[in-house]
Formats: structure tokens, C-alpha cells, sequence
């Protein structure tokens, strides 16, 4: 598989991954407690919330990673749809009937999606300079 290939899947990989976090923030509170009861046995059982807070932190921070790696020169564009998405998603969960957009996801989400660009951006670094 060519590196062409693998930035390709990387590029699906994070965008459909942005797309499962719209239509899990947007959709019935249901299915995410659905997605909470089959994850909390292998999770050690924590509470809701902090499965919440855990959930909103590591899936932007994966996210991060996917756009960085997918597109590595546009780091500026990796930020808005990021963060944009983060901000925007919590936006249209206050329209919903059943679920609330809230100022501390918004945060935990943004902050999890910049750990992870950071730490997309720290590897490619460090690969571009063992390369030289």
C-alpha cells in the first residue's frame, strides 16, 4: 500500500468519523447510552458523566490526529473543522428536544482536538527531522 493510499484512508477515516459524532450529537439521547451500557463493562463501569467526559476528550483528540495526518500542510483548515465542528455540534444539540449543547462539552471537545492536533503535528515533526 502506497502512502498515497494510506493518507486516502486516513482522509475517509476522518470523515466519517465527523460524521458519527454529528449523527451521535444530534440523534436521540438514547442511542448514546445504548453505545455507554455496551462500553461500560470493558471500561471498568464509570458513571455516565464521566464516560461523557472521557468520551468527548479522547474522540476529538482522535479526530485531531485523522485531519492532521490527512491533510498535513493545511494546519489551519485541521483547526476550523476541528474545533469549528466541536462549537458547531454543541450549537445544534441546544436544537434538538431531547439533548442540551453545553459550554463544558464545547471545552472538553475543543481541548481534546487540540491535544490531538498537537500531538499529530509533534510526530510528523519528529519523523520529518529523523528523515533528514
Amino acid at each position: 500500500m502506497s502512502s498515497k493510499d494510506i493518507v486516502r484512508l486516513i482522509t475517509v477515516a476522518a470523515w466519517l468519523l465527523i460524521i458519527f459524532f454529528a449523527y451521535a450529537t444530534l440523534t436521540r439521547v438514547g442511542f448514546v447510552y445504548a453505545i455507554y451500557f455496551r462500553l461500560a463493562p470493558f471500561l471498568m463501569g464509570p458513571d455516565m458523566r464521566t464516560y461523557a467526559h472521557f468520551e468527548h476528550i479522547l474522540g476529538f483528540a482522535i479526530l485531531g490526529v485523522l485531519f492532521s495526518f490527512a491533510y498535513p500542510k493545511r494546519t489551519i483548515l485541521v483547526c476550523c473543522l476541528v474545533c469549528g465542528g466541536a462549537i458547531l455540534l454543541e450549537i445544534l444539540q441546544t436544537l434538538t428536544p431531547d439533548r442540551h449543547g453545553t459550554l463544558v462539552d464545547a471545552l472538553e471537545k475543543l481541548a481534546g482536538g487540540a491535544v490531538g492536533i498537537l500531538i499529530a503535528k509533534t510526530m510528523q515533526q519528529f519523523w520529518s527531522e529523523r528523515a533528514s
